[in-house]
């Protein structure tokens, strides 16, 4: 029986020692060059905690953290979520438990000021964070379809520039650690996420990821951004009725191919 997650959001007060002794465990086993005192720090900073845990044993599986931002843009208000450090144990690679939750999440901060154009940003170091944004978003940006539009480009070089500051490479979209001395940035093992020349070739948006993030090994993040609308939901929704028709029709056509094998 496959091991299932459940997500829980916690406001940053709630987290408890036990719950951040699990988070940084979970963390150190994906990442090098990890620090306890930067890992708490980075934590403050936030304002909710994702957590996911074993819907049977309910230990901790895996966390994304959040904070909220705000911008000004031709005299509009701006706001946008920024998701840090997220971690999920392998086990439980391919699950929605994460992507359900922080959708429903944006959803009712959309619902509190549904005319307020609202945005999530992230930053990926590794692929897998990046197809978690493009392949549940209409609306994100970079992309290999199509340049990011200008008033987008400029949302995500104020929130790179307010969060990280000298080192956003606003030319390359990066946060560019891998090319400062003094780097201490933590970054992802190399046998956790690689990134292989047939995954390039099948995915684009893969492609896409490696492409615009060469040193992605060395702990740099590509700046990203999800618009967050009301018909989000629907969208998501659509993308789950699609996947299951096709899933159906793929099962058909091996049990029919199996039934004539048999005959």
């Amino acid at each position: 029986m496959k091991k299932k997650l459940v997500c829980f959001n916690h406001h940053i007060s709630e987290i408890t020692k036990g719950d951040t002794d699990a988070m940084f465990d979970l963390f150190c086993q994906y990442y090098s060059n990890v620090s306890r005192e930067q890992f708490e720090m980075d934590l403050l900073k936030k304002e909710y905690v994702f957590i996911l845990r074993d819907k049977k044993s309910f230990d901790l599986k895996g966390f994304s953290t959040i904070v909220q931002l705000e911008l000004e843009q031709e005299n509009k208000l701006i706001r946008g979520f920024f998701s840090g450090d997220t971690v999920v144990d392998k086990e439980y690679w391919g699950q929605g438990a994460l992507g359900v939750s922080f959708l429903k999440f944006l959803f009712m901060q959309k619902l509190k000021k549904p005319l307020t154009p609202l945005y999530w940003f992230l930053i990926s170091k590794g692929y897998k964070t990046y197809l978690l944004m493009a392949n549940n978003f209409s609306e994100h940006y970079p992309r290999y379809e199509k340049k990011t539009p200008a008033n987008v480009q400029n949302i995500i070089d104020t929130f790179s520039t307010k969060l990280y500051g000298n080192y956003y490479d606003k030319n390359k979209g990066l946060i560019t650690y891998s090319q400062h001395a003094s780097n201490t940035k933590d970054c992802l093992k190399g046998d956790v996420t690689p990134i292989s020349k047939e995954m390039m070739l099948k995915n684009k948006r893969i492609q896409f990821f490696a492409t615009h993030n060469p040193d992605w090994q060395s702990g740099d993040e590509l700046a990203c951004i999800a618009k967050m609308t009301l018909f989000m939901p629907l969208y998501y929704q659509f993308k789950v009725l699609k996947k299951m028709i096709f899933k159906k029709k793929k099962y058909k056509i091996i049990n029919d191919i199996k039934v004539t094998q048999d005959v």
